[in-house]
């Protein structure tokens, strides 16, 4: 079964890199998938190796093509010296900027694909363009970031606009990902705590609570809420970062008034645009960017927001200056920190660059400061290189000679430009001095440590807001929310959020909450990691031509556990028939149990539910039952069937086939590119081809240009050419009743 399942381990050298076994496994079940589907999404945790795998998914291809970060360059070129495979390199804002490149490729790797789960954006329509070509690999440790549609939207970068309609438990089956503890060099991540201040600041909280929502933009919707969780995200992070949101409001506020001045109030979109305004107020422009003119009342309404937002907005301002600074205590905490774990490297993440730039100027005095922000490097002396910095850092990361002892840094402040693809594992602890919106930015940052070859133990530490533990609940809340969504679809990994609070206050006194790992892409890991372990017990038993190895099991539990000569598992637990990891793996566990025998008719039984699944599967195939035909999609059949009925009598005997085999291989996942191309053909045939036929044969090239796959055919009746060998499960004696049943029934109708 595990041979069945497995095939055959690639090479463990690339170049001066020797992978380990579970890179070589992971390895061997992408390229599977590439096979398969066309393209695959590498899930692996942080300080798993995704670089290398990816990069011996690439030495099989002639032109490969890596896209990811402008900040990962450097990162990437040495890994593909190391592995010596040379690849061509294009950046994630260089698609944002549609420039794609210009070489060609046959076959794409995407280093963070978290940053393409939206696909209105122009990086996302510039990859799927690039993917329509070729095959696709997918690299991100957390590629869900806030609902299913974010997995969904990677998915369908190679299986097409169908995958919006997979549910999580379909998707989490396309990301690849091995079992946790697997890897034994990865350091342990100690759960994280509170750091807490002396400070008490919840008089300003308070009141950025009580403000008035801002004003509301003509075309409707109410951004207050999230606008007042903006500013209180703000404010926990520091005074500084408060101060800077406000400024930033103030500047749209300001833009609002010109435009009012003039008889005009802006729609959202003109909103968001003011908001992108980073220092600057365009004082007398900002009139020019709002279109419509509304009515009197609507702008009656927008000045009397403004009036209302200005007075305060005024009066918080006064209050920061009667207030004291909470930053001073954050420093202070900060340096009792590097206390403790000295000498130990120190990271401290914030999603604010104002809150870094304001905690360097408290703490430049003290030894070994470093700042990094995208914008620039500092140390006490002043500039500095980036590589420079992370080199006195982090020298054995970086590949670099330490530092001289007092140029050494050990404690570096950055912004979440650090938090991908960066090698930090010099460093044993991690500050995390605000809580993002996204959770997984959390493991994203302490996944920058948790690196082979790093400390043994990384420390995590949040620290905590100026005021009671109350106003923080409900961010937790939320936060607990989409990480309990990220991890039903693709797996639990190491604890980033602590507990917060018991009712008087205090931190950290809740019991964690419960896992729930339903649809888990770490089953599947999980599985493997089982099937590997059966490879070494002993050699498999040869089978006649006409049979399949069978074996049994005895266990409380009946069913059966079968491996198809394709790769694919099938199991059943009291007569339910799945391909379900996760059951797959439940039976797994129980084959620990004596040897039994298997009568012909338990044999029998297995083999009925078996090719009836197989039956329903092909038929769902063969009628269309399991598609699900996106927009674009509906488009192109509409097309086809509009095209049939408008041939002429003599062209029917060309266009009827074509449209027939057209059909047939739509049924097939393509890449989303591939459907958006034919899309796109179809609404302009009519104004470009002069025949139907011309037409077909631009689609039919359409389809064949799009990356080869091997499509799945398994015959329903011929159980002995496509089972691999069978477990089957249950008691020896004493049968329980649902299982004496089951055999019963199939005796009768014998």
């Amino acid at each position: 079964m595990a041979a069945a399942c497995l095939g055959a381990l690639p090479g463990a050298t690339l170049g001066s890199v020797t992978l380990r076994a579970d890179q070589r496994r992971v390895v061997s079940r992408a390229a599977r998938a590439l096979a398969e589907h066309g393209g695959c999404l590498v899930g692996e945790d942080v300080g798993r190796g995704k670089t290398f795998i990816a990069l011996a998914l690439a030495s099989r291809w002639r032109c490969p093509l890596v896209i990811a970060p402008a900040a990962l360059r450097s990162t990437w070129r040495v890994a593909m010296e190391r592995a010596a495979v040379p690849c061509a390199f294009a950046t994630h804002e260089s698609l944002s900027l549609q420039r794609p490149p210009t070489i060609p490729c046959d076959g794409i790797i995407v280093d963070e694909s978290h940053h393409f789960r939206t696909t209105s954006t122009n990086r996302y329509a510039m990859l799927a363009r690039l993917a329509a070509r070729s095959p696709i690999v997918l690299l991100s440790a957390t590629p869900l970031q806030n609902r299913p549609r974010d997995l969904a939207a990677q998915v369908a970068l190679y299986h097409g606009e169908r995958a919006f309609a997979l549910g999580p438990e379909v998707l989490t089956r396309f990301v690849i990902r091995s079992e946790e503890t697997s890897v034994s060099a990865a350091p342990v991540v100690r759960p994280p705590q509170w750091l807490s201040l002396d400070a008490d600041d919840g008089e300003v909280l308070r009141a950025i609570l009580d403000l008035p929502p801002p004003p509301r933009p003509v075309d409707g919707g109410d951004a207050g809420a999230l606008r007042c969780m903006g500013l209180v995200r703000a404010w926990a992070s520091s005074r500084a970062a408060l101060k800077t949101t406000l400024r930033t409001r103030r500047r749209i506020a300001t833009a609002v008034a010109q435009a009012a001045e003039e008889g005009r109030a802006p729609t959202r979109r003109e909103a968001l645009a003011w908001r992108a305004i980073d220092d600057v107020v365009q004082l007398g422009f900002a009139s020019l960017l709002v279109d419509g003119a509304p009515d009197y009342s609507a702008l009656a309404a927008v000045v009397h927001d403004l009036e209302r937002d200005a007075v305060a907005m005024e009066r918080l301002t006064e209050l920061l200056r009667q207030t004291p600074d909470p930053d001073v205590a954050r420093a202070t905490a900060i340096r009792q920190l590097r206390r403790a774990h000295a000498p130990a490297s120190i990271v401290a993440f914030s999603e604010y660059a104002s809150t870094i730039a304001a905690l360097f100027a408290a703490l430049r005095a003290d030894a070994g400061i470093g700042m990094l922000t995208a914008r620039e490097a500092r140390i006490a002396s002043g500039r500095i290189a980036r590589d420079d910095l992370l080199a006195r850092f982090a020298p054995v990361a970086q590949g670099a000679a330490q530092p001289k002892p007092h140029d050494r840094v050990t404690l570096l402040l950055a912004t979440d430009l650090l938090s991908e693809g960066v090698n930090l594992q010099d460093a044993s602890v991690v500050l995390h001095l605000d809580l993002p919106w996204n959770p997984t930015r959390l493991a994203q940052r302490v996944g920058r440590l948790r690196r082979p070859g790093g400390a043994d133990v990384v420390s995590t530490y949040l620290l905590a807001p100026p005021a009671g533990a109350a106003e923080l609940l409900d961010a937790e809340a939320r936060l607990r929310r989409k990480l309990a969504t990220v991890e039903q679809i693709i797996g639990p990994g190491f604890q980033v959020i602590p507990t917060l609070a018991c009712g008087d206050g205090r931190f950290g006194c809740a019991p964690a909450p419960a896992r729930d790992e339903h649809a888990s892409a770490v089953d599947a890991g999980a599985f493997i990691a089982r099937l590997e372990l059966w490879l070494g017990l002993t050699s498999p038993r040869p089978a006649s031509d006409d049979t399949f190895p069978i074996g049994g099991v005895d266990a409380r539990v009946p069913g059966w556990l079968a491996a198809m000569s394709d790769g694919r598992v099938l199991s059943a637990r009291d007569g339910v028939v799945t391909n379900s990891p996760r059951e797959a793996l439940a039976l797994a566990t129980l084959t620990s149990g004596a040897a039994r025998h298997v009568d012909a008719v338990e044999a029998r039984c297995a083999e009925d539910a078996l090719r009836e699944w197989l039956a329903a599967e092909r038929l769902g195939t063969t009628c269309g039952i399991d598609e699900h035909p996106g927009p674009l999609q509906c488009q192109v059949l509409e097309w086809m069937h509009t095209l049939m009925r408008s041939a002429r009598r003599h062209e029917r005997a060309v266009v009827m086939p074509m449209i027939a085999r057209l059909r047939s291989r739509l049924r097939q996942p393509f890449p989303l590119g591939v459907e958006q191309l034919l899309a796109e053909h179809a609404r302009c045939a009519a104004d470009t081809y002069g025949s139907p036929l011309e037409a077909l044969t631009r689609a039919q090239d359409i389809l064949d240009a799009a990356p080869q796959v091997h499509a799945r055919t398994i015959g329903a009746s011929s159980i002995e050419a496509n089972l691999a060998a069978l477990i089957v499960f249950g008691p020896a004696a004493g049968r329980s009743f649902t299982h004496q049943r089951i055999i019963d029934e199939v005796r009768r109708g014998l």
